[in-house]
């Protein structure tokens, strides 16, 4: 903990040195400054109740995470976070589960953005089905590692992302993914778009010869609008390809389909999806040159897309509201799953806040605090 401690203050040394240099760096070219305080905080309980599945694990995730970062921006579309990422599990014997740097360059205009470095998720534009991240995959992994381009205008937007989550060493594999992520919408209440995701899982420094490749691809349309009830409806198709250098130079093609459903009113929601088709993740138990099996660490996905009865269903009913001009935002919801073989049940409950403080404006001098989105 001392150990801990000393790391931390160190951090926060850093913080404030760079932040002050980049204070004197840009004020003689900036025509406006501005230094917020952005606080990302989230409160998230996940009880997964899969006793008796062969594919879903029975546990508990009861935690919080804190991200304070030092914001600076300069002519109204440049911006420099620097801060941490913080995470800590209920029940943990340790006084900071695990802590990160966050550090970022922003560029963002009417319709362009660019980000580069370590950021928080959120930032990211992309629609991602579950078969490319769960829920608790994204509650344990808030920040991206790379690069983000960014467009959107009226009818649409589109992304491309490098998140870089592995760096070759004796203690981790190699890993990145390459993620696009693109939607326009037209008759009004309709919408297509597509999500794809190249990842590559590499060699450690101590072995080589065993990469593993994972490609998946997902186009789909959908319709949104409202009828008392607000509505979506989305149909898409998986197509994967995949490759474990290992044991062969063979592709592998599983595919299938999802429906998806959501109706809502004051906050209150049911919604559906339902996937049809082979196993998404055929490579889970497979054991690398380390000796263990692949699973998590190369699928990101919930783990159900493995099913072996060519079907997996989830039905969610819950309320998800955000408040205080989104500020605050808060869900609760109680799940029930199939794969065919049974009945599985899953309780989500959730609390994000987000504020940015104003804690300077070049051209007002010091500011009192307002708290706003700033994002």
């Amino acid at each position: 903990m001392t150990d801990l401690c000393v790391r931390m203050c160190e951090m926060v040394r850093k913080i404030i040195i760079s932040v002050a240099a980049l204070l004197l760096s840009f004020s003689a070219l900036a025509q406006s400054e501005r230094l917020y305080l952005d606080t990302d905080f989230n409160f998230d309980f996940d009880n997964t109740e899969y006793s008796g599945s062969t594919i879903g694990i029975a546990e508990t995730l009861f935690g919080v995470s804190l991200a304070p970062v030092l914001r600076y921006e300069w002519n109204e579309k440049h911006s420099l976070g620097v801060g941490v990422n913080a995470q800590k599990m209920f029940g943990s014997v340790r006084f900071l589960d695990d802590i990160d740097l966050v550090a970022y360059y922003q560029f963002k205009s009417e319709k362009y953005g660019a980000l580069a470095g370590l950021f928080r998720r959120e930032k990211m534009l992309g629609r991602y089905s579950e078969a490319f991240f769960s829920n608790a995959w994204l509650a344990n992994n808030r920040l991206v590692q790379g690069l983000a381009l960014q467009y959107h205008d009226k009818v649409g937007f589109a992304e491309l992302a490098v998140d870089w989550n592995g760096m070759y060493s004796m203690e981790r594999r190699e890993q990145f993914r390459i993620l696009f992520s693109g939607e326009g919408r037209f008759a009004k209440v309709m919408y297509a778009g597509a999500s794809a995701e190249m990842q590559h899982y590499a060699n450690r420094a101590d072995f080589s010869h065993n990469v593993v490749d994972n490609i998946v691809v997902n186009p789909y349309i959908g319709v949104d609008f409202k009828a008392f009830f607000d509505f979506d409806i989305r149909l898409g198709y998986l197509q994967t390809l995949q490759r474990d250098r290992l044991v062969a130079s063979d592709w592998q093609l599983p595919l299938g389909a999802e429906l998806f459903f959501r109706m809502s009113r004051w906050g209150v929601f049911i919604s559906n999806n339902l996937y049809v088709g082979d196993d998404l993740l055929p490579l889970y138990n497979s054991v690398g040159k380390e000796g263990t099996p692949y699973g998590a660490d190369l699928y990101a996905s919930d783990p159900f897309y493995s099913t072996e009865n060519g079907i997996y269903n989830r039905t969610g009913i819950g309320y998800e509201r955000k408040f205080l001009e989104d500020r605050i935002s808060v869900k609760a919801e109680m799940v029930f799953k199939t794969d065919g073989s049974g009945l599985y049940t899953q309780q989500i409950v959730a609390l994000g806040v987000n504020l940015s403080p104003r804690l300077y404006d070049k051209n007002k001098r010091r500011e009192k605090a307002q708290y706003n989105n700033g994002q």
